[in-house]
């Protein structure tokens, strides 16, 4: 059963229908994190440029054209270069749900939820899910259990417990206070803890591209999300490596045009006996053109 919850959006904070107006710097980051807001906010930042580097030079040593390396290296390193950022700050907790291969910050009472909301930087983010498909039974709990309460909520997701996929998720072992009931996978969290959606857009080709965290409610079981705030994270500029492979290209990465490389003029020095005889050997100032050989799908 969902908790009733007041939402902690304070005074000052967007209302549902202006989600999409929200400015770096407002009341809602310092209301949550204090005066380390601005700390917490670079360090989110840093943390992701390094996990999404870690993904593309994964996926350049891999040497395929298939991005799986990219993908598992993203899933894991999303977690733990959060987790190695700000462990060192004060209210730093881990926590690992049950099943779970991964561990969650709860910083301050807040837990920190990466997740990609898109693969490119035209998504909109009020157009954010959580997952590609169905959502996990951890999903469910972490929004019922630690998100704000739901103003909206498609019936789908509560009768999704009926369904074949919630059997993983009872206790089955039933005793004298009734029938079997939901196993959490958070049991050591306080219920104030208040959960913060960190979503990023990016890719394997052209990195991190977007970033935002704020307050959001799950709409339905296909991971679809309804934002009561956003704020937009600044990128600190990330240097610029080689990328490696036939995955790895630089869309909009313009050259100088004196930026190429200058060619090879091959000279040879013309011999005695053709200086002397100029008539039989003329001097050509140009080489004979070259036949150029293509194949059959290729230009030349």
């Amino acid at each position: 059963m969902k908790r009733e919850r007041r939402s902690s959006m304070g005074e000052g904070a967007l209302s549902p229908g202006r989600a999409g107006s929200a400015r770096v710097g407002s009341g809602w980051a310092s209301e949550r994190f204090g005066e380390r807001a601005e700390v917490v906010r670079r360090q989110l930042a840093v943390s992701l440029l390094e996990a999404m580097g870690n993904a593309q030079d994964a996926q350049s040593s891999a040497h395929s054209d298939k991005r799986y390396t990219y993908g598992f290296t993203m899933m894991a390193r999303r977690y733990e270069a959060l987790a190695e950022g700000l462990r060192d700050e004060p209210g730093f907790r881990l926590v690992r749900p049950h099943g779970s291969p991964h561990h969650l910050v709860v910083l301050g009472g807040n837990l920190l939820l990466p997740f990609r909301y898109a693969e490119d930087d035209r998504t909109p983010i009020s157009e954010a899910r959580i997952s590609d498909g169905r959502i996990s039974s951890l999903v469910r709990e972490l929004f019922d259990r630690f998100g704000p309460a739901t103003s909206y909520r498609q019936e789908e997701l509560d009768l999704a417990l009926d369904g074949d996929g919630a059997q993983e998720e009872l206790d089955l072992s039933a005793g004298a206070d009734g029938p079997a009931t939901v196993r959490p996978a958070l049991t050591g969290l306080p219920d104030e803890t208040r959960l913060v959606p960190v979503a990023y857009a990016g890719n394997a080709q052209a990195g991190l591209l977007r970033l935002y965290w704020g307050e959001a409610e799950l709409v339905d079981e296909f991971g679809r999300i309804r934002w009561l705030h956003h704020e937009p994270i600044p990128l600190p500029a990330a240097p610029a490596g080689p990328l490696a492979g036939p995955w790895a290209t630089e869309p909009g990465a313009a050259s100088r045009f004196d930026g190429g490389l200058l060619p090879d003029l091959a000279l040879s020095t013309r011999s005695s006996a053709e200086r002397k005889n100029g008539k039989i050997f003329p001097v050509g100032s140009e080489a004979p053109e070259e036949t150029v050989v293509t194949g059959d799908n290729e230009q030349p």
